[in-house]
């Protein structure tokens, strides 16, 4: 899969998302929304897509300093990481920008082009 299917396959996981749970972002000023809601949900749609890989959200990564990674396809017991995607609520573009050079340089170092969507753009 090259950059291109892939950056799709995210896209349609997200639209597939706000087509199955189209109250996605509809809660009361006593229950909001987080990143964390946000990044389970869209793992699932994403996940439909790579069965053959392992998804987690929110994992933390106690040999690389206790980062935790949004959301990850990979394989379970290995160091390869498929996919990392940050999922970002809200946000400006430069909040964008760090997001993508942490993603870079904690699980890929640079080696690997990723993707932030920002599904409320989409």
């Amino acid at each position: 899969m090259d950059e291109k299917q892939l950056e799709e396959t995210v896209r349609r996981a997200a639209a597939n998302l706000f087509e199955h749970q189209p109250n996605m972002f509809d809660f009361t000023s006593e229950t909001n929304q987080t990143e964390w809601n946000l990044a389970h949900h869209l793992a699932v749609e994403i996940h439909q897509f790579f069965p053959d890989l392992d998804c987690d959200v929110d994992v933390i990564k106690v040999n690389l300093e206790r980062k935790r990674p949004d959301i990850i396809l990979h394989r379970r017991g290995g160091e390869d990481n498929f996919v990392v995607i940050e999922v970002k609520r809200d946000g400006d573009d430069r909040d964008k920008v760090a997001a993508l050079a942490k993603t870079r340089e904690y699980w890929f170092a640079g080696s690997v082009s990723v993707y932030i969507t920002n599904l409320a753009r989409l």
